[in-house]
């Protein structure tokens, strides 16, 4: 009989465990298998472990399992090898050999001691180290939520960032398919740049009194547009109109310009004139033939398309002295009758700092007769094309987008739609770009002169226009 005791020695009405333990032993002298030995009841011992915290509700037994009775008794390990137990061939098999339980290896007895023996020791830490895993836990689901509000973030902002792509692209194929693209004619290819840079690229603005580009008329404002990319740097550059000047180049009946009465054979004239006789082509290789400058792009402007890109953004401010209010009263009441207008809407009160329109605006840029004739003028084309860049740049995305309207809107070019789609990604980052503001000829580099049946032109130093154009522009 085994006289082992159960763990369990408090009074009142026995636990779960009491009569588990109470029927184990009932079982081992029933057929001489020692249940409390074999310590393979893996659902029991999960019960404890998942609803417990780990630590098992019944005793361990290393030294009772080596004195027990059953343990010693003759016979006894052959007879619990053989036993039919239902129980038992669940546990080891019919063969004795350990099975899986629930997914888990049975444990060979030697191992059971050795593990037995050193549980009470991680018993001490086990609570202290559920508590850290607690801690821990908390820890590492604060730290997935912080990412998952992350990724939902970066989701967010790439969603915004795609979405305001595919407007922008929208919007400039919108723009880009308004612009009048024209083919180039004939250029002449013997004439080469001196100064070229893949950091530069050059633009050729032309202003014109016509409202039509076929009509050829004299260029009213001649404009350089020189982005530097390198520096970070847009330089506007006016071209006096009335510069002396070797026109070089192919005329608009595709002969090449020349003169039997110069020894060298050139023809020379006003540089404006050269719209007149060879269009933006010849246009361009004389200004490439004279200052060197690598241009080959251009964009035209009339005076309507003017007015239209001012109104654009809400008129611009301009300081306008009493003398030049009047005489701009004039050219006002001179293009109201060609668009169409009262001749009376829009003429100035008098002068001093003021916001103008677009009509206001072109009529001041037109001013010729006040103050230092053209050098003043084409000053004041500077100012005007200065400030819009300016007021354009500072403005909101919807009178950006009005200004990108109203300069497409009638603007002729021979840049093709790829260059102008590329321009037009481009023009985002151009506008940060420091602005400065050049005249050619520069002070000190040319003279007066008369020429041609008495006409009154400016005689240039090309020498030196070179240099300083090189210095602006390149280096």
């Amino acid at each position: 009989m085994d006289n082992r005791q159960t763990p369990f020695h408090g009074g009142g009405s026995s636990s779960p465990d009491e009569q588990y333990y109470r029927q184990l032993k009932e079982y081992s002298k029933m057929d001489g298998t020692d249940y409390f030995d074999s310590y393979v009841d893996f659902e029991f011992q999960q019960y404890d472990r998942y609803h417990t915290g780990g630590q098992p509700s019944y005793p361990q037994f290393p030294q009772q399992r080596r004195n027990s009775p059953a343990t010693n008794r003759k016979g006894s390990n052959s007879a619990r090898a053989q036993s039919n137990s239902p129980a038992r061939q669940r546990r080891h098999g019919a063969d004795g050999k350990s099975r899986m339980t629930h997914g888990r290896t049975v444990k060979s007895r030697d191992n059971r001691d050795l593990k037995m023996r050193e549980e009470p020791a991680k018993q001490v830490n086990r609570q202290p180290a559920k508590a850290e895993q607690l801690q821990g836990g908390s820890k590492n689901l604060e730290g997935k939520k912080k990412k998952s509000i992350l990724k939902r973030i970066l989701i967010t902002v790439f969603a915004l960032v795609f979405l305001g792509f595919a407007v922008y692209n929208l919007l400039a194929l919108y723009l880009v398919g308004k612009v009048n693209v024209v083919e180039t004619k004939k250029r002449d290819d013997s004439i080469s740049a001196t100064m070229k840079s893949d950091d530069v690229k050059n633009i050729l603005i032309i202003g014109s009194d016509t409202r039509n580009m076929e009509d050829l008329g004299r260029t009213d404002s001649m404009i350089v547009l020189s982005i530097n990319t390198k520096k970070k740097q847009m330089t506007i550059v006016s071209l006096m109109r009335d510069m002396y000047l070797p026109l070089v180049g192919y005329a608009n009946d595709g002969t090449k310009m020349y003169d039997d009465e110069e020894p060298d054979g050139l023809y020379r004239n006003k540089l404006n004139s050269a719209f007149v006789f060879g269009g933006a082509e010849l246009l361009m290789d004389t200004i490439k033939y004279n200052f060197g400058i690598d241009i080959d792009d251009y964009v035209y402007f009339d005076f309507e398309s003017f007015i239209q890109i001012i109104d654009a953004i809400g008129g611009i401010e301009l300081d306008i002295s009493d003398e030049e209010a009047k005489v701009m009263n004039d050219n006002i009441k001179e293009q109201n009758k060609v668009l169409k207008k009262d001749t009376n809407k829009d003429l100035l009160s008098g002068g001093g700092k003021q916001t103008v329109n677009g009509n206001q605006a072109l009529a001041y840029s037109r001013l010729r007769y006040v103050g230092n004739a053209d050098f003043e003028r084409t000053q004041r084309q500077r100012t005007v094309m200065m400030n819009v860049i300016k007021k354009t740049k500072d403005s909101g995305i919807f009178t950006k987008f009005g200004f990108a309207k109203a300069a497409t809107n009638d603007l002729i070019t021979n840049m093709n739609k790829s260059q102008l789609f590329s321009y037009a990604y481009k023009l985002p980052f151009y506008m940060g770009y420091d602005l400065k503001e050049l005249r050619i000829p520069a002070d000190g580099s040319y003279e007066f002169g008369s020429h041609k049946g008495g006409q009154s032109t400016v005689d240039v130093d090309i020498e030196k226009c070179r240099q300083l154009i090189k210095k602006e522009l390149y280096d």
